[in-house]
This record gives C-alpha cells, sequence and structure tokens, in this order.
C-alpha cells in the first residue's frame, strides 16, 4: 500500500511536467487541444510497447481476461480521449495552475464510485475531507476579470525566432472551468477501470498501460476520416511535435506508475494523492511559466486547501 502511494506522488508530479508542456505548446506554440490529445496518446503507443518490454512483461499478456481488455480499452477511451482533451482545453482557456486543482472534484468521484461498484469503505472523516476538495476550486475563481499585461515587442528577425515571443493571455474562465470539470470527471472513472481489470495484477499494470493508449489511439485515428481531421494533421509543425513529445513522454511515465500505483492500493488512496499535482503545477508554473499565466493568492490558497483535503483523506483511508 505505502509503495502504491509512493508511485501516485511521483505520478502526480509527472502529470504536471504534461500540464506545464502542454501550456506552453497550446499558449506559446498556437497549438490546439485536439493536436495535443492526438499527438500525446498516439506517442503513447510505441512507449507503451517500450514498457511491456523493458518491465518483461511481453509475455504475460494471456494473464488479463477477456473482460481485462475491456476494461482498459474503456480507461483508454474516457481518459486519453476525453479526459485528456477537455483537460488541454481547459488549461488553453485558464492555465495550468488553475485547471489542475479544479479537477480535485475527480477525488470525491472516484471515492464514491468505488465504494458503490467496488466495496470499498469511507469513513465520516472521509466525507469531511470530501467537501473540502469540493470547496477548494471555488476558492480559484477570480470575481473580475484581470487587466492583461502589455504585450512585448515582437522578437527582431533572426534572433529567437525558434521560440513564440510571451503574450498576455485571456482568461476565459466558463470554458476554462466547464472543461476541467468534464476532465476530472473523466479522470475520476478510469481508476475504477483500472482498479477493476488490474486488482492483485502487478505483473501486468505495463500491459494495462499499454492497451489503453492503443485503444485511444485507434479512437482518435479513427476519427481522422471526418471532415476538417486531416487538416489538423496537415497543421502539425516541428515545434509541435517538440513540446507535445515531451508532452506525451511525461504523461506516458505518469499513466504507467498510477496503472502500477492502482493494481497495488485502493482507489481510495491513489485518487487523493494524485491531486498533489496541483501543487507541482503552481512550482513549476513558477519556475518555467511565468510569461503565460499569473498567480493570485486565490490559486495558492486553492492549491493548499485541496492539497490538505487530499492529505486528510490519506489519514482517514489508512486508519480506516
Amino acid at each position: 500500500m505505502i509503495f502504491g502511494a509512493l508511485l501516485s506522488l511521483t505520478s502526480a508530479f509527472s502529470f504536471a511536467v504534461n500540464s506545464i508542456l502542454v501550456r506552453r505548446g497550446i499558449a506559446g506554440a498556437g497549438a490546439t487541444a485536439a493536436q495535443g490529445a492526438l499527438i500525446t496518446v498516439v506517442l503513447g503507443v510505441p512507449f507503451g510497447f517500450v514498457a511491456v518490454l523493458a518491465t518483461g512483461q511481453v509475455l504475460r499478456f494471456g494473464e488479463v481476461s477477456p473482460m481485462g481488455y475491456l476494461l482498459l480499452f474503456g480507461a483508454g477511451v474516457v481518459h486519453f480521449v476525453i479526459g485528456r482533451y477537455c483537460n488541454y482545453r481547459a488549461i488553453g482557456a485558464i492555465g495550468a495552475s488553475r485547471s489542475s486543482p479544479l479537477q480535485s472534484f475527480a477525488t470525491p468521484y472516484s471515492i464514491l464510485m468505488a465504494v458503490i461498484l467496488l466495496d470499498e469503505a469511507v469513513t465520516p472523516l472521509m466525507l469531511v475531507a470530501i467537501g473540502l476538495v469540493l470547496v477548494a476550486p471555488t476558492i480559484m475563481i477570480e470575481r473580475r476579470p484581470r487587466t492583461p499585461a502589455p504585450a512585448p515587442a515582437p522578437a527582431r528577425p533572426g534572433r529567437g525566432t525558434s521560440t513564440p515571443p510571451a503574450q498576455a493571455l485571456e482568461l476565459r474562465q466558463l470554458e476554462g472551468y466547464i472543461f476541467a470539470a468534464l476532465a476530472g470527471v473523466a479522470y475520476g472513472t478510469s481508476p475504477l477501470f483500472i482498479r477493476a481489470a488490474l486488482a492483485d495484477a502487478t505483473r501486468t499494470a505495463a500491459i494495462g498501460t499499454f492497451v489503453a493508449y492503443v485503444g485511444a489511439a485507434a479512437v482518435l485515428l479513427a476519427t481522422m476520416a471526418l471532415p476538417g481531421r486531416r487538416q489538423l494533421m496537415r497543421s502539425i509543425n516541428v515545434y509541435y511535435m517538440r513540446l507535445f513529445g515531451g508532452a506525451a513522454f511525461s504523461v506516458f511515465f505518469a499513466q504507467l506508475l498510477r496503472f502500477f500505483a492502482l493494481s497495488m492500493a485502493d482507489v481510495i488512496v491513489v485518487a487523493p494523492l494524485q491531486r498533489m499535482v496541483g501543487v507541482f503545477t503552481i512550482v513549476l508554473t513558477y519556475l518555467v511559466n511565468r510569461s503565460f499565466e499569473t498567480l493570485t493568492w486565490r490559486v495558492g490558497l486553492g492549491v493548499l486547501v485541496s492539497v490538505s483535503a487530499s492529505a486528510l483523506l490519506i489519514y482517514a483511508a489508512s486508519t480506516s
């Protein structure tokens, strides 16, 4: 259980790295959420196969039941297609530091579903912590529009042209908060599928990650037949690939660790620890993305409440 918790924390840090890279790709490079989701999901397939080989699980595909494969396929579509697209839309609209803590709604949702569907136990102390998790995102909502900072002067030709200039970005709050909430629901649902498919099956966690990515990539590639989707592919450039390639690796590594964590520990332990991504995102935003988004005391307080609530949930789970 403790090792699973540590894996979940490491996974949360890797998720934060992904959020920072995605923010730079969407805000700095002008990419779209759909492009980011497509690149990161498709690249996750070869990453997944390498992980299966590296962990020695290539001969263990038969240990996963047909129902397990179906659940993993569903987890991939829900998490990587629906959740990731909504997450990237939210990051593009309100930034990584605001969208990540808002997805704390995924924690009580996951716990509730785990109790109902997986017979995991919940205590009164957990209910108190869940209430705090629900309050935290509302603290971060800004009551009035912030005055945008003046846009910097364009870079001189021949100098700094490989990196887009920093720009003042409008906070599209309604869009951002709606899509962050939808991402939270998707992210809160996928652990249930994974836990049901991989319970007591740590020897096949890498296979589970690979199968989920294959399912998600198959759905996304199938949508390329729709009108307008081919233009999405043609507009992807080298700069997008560089940023989203890094994001693809970081989010794949985070998912791999999350699959291992869910195969070792209950959802009510893993899901709250994943909310530490909010703290990691705040720190990385300050270090890397200060030119793309501003941090206010509301954001910091919201993250603090969110993390405190998650810690309380972990304590309640460990003492139940």
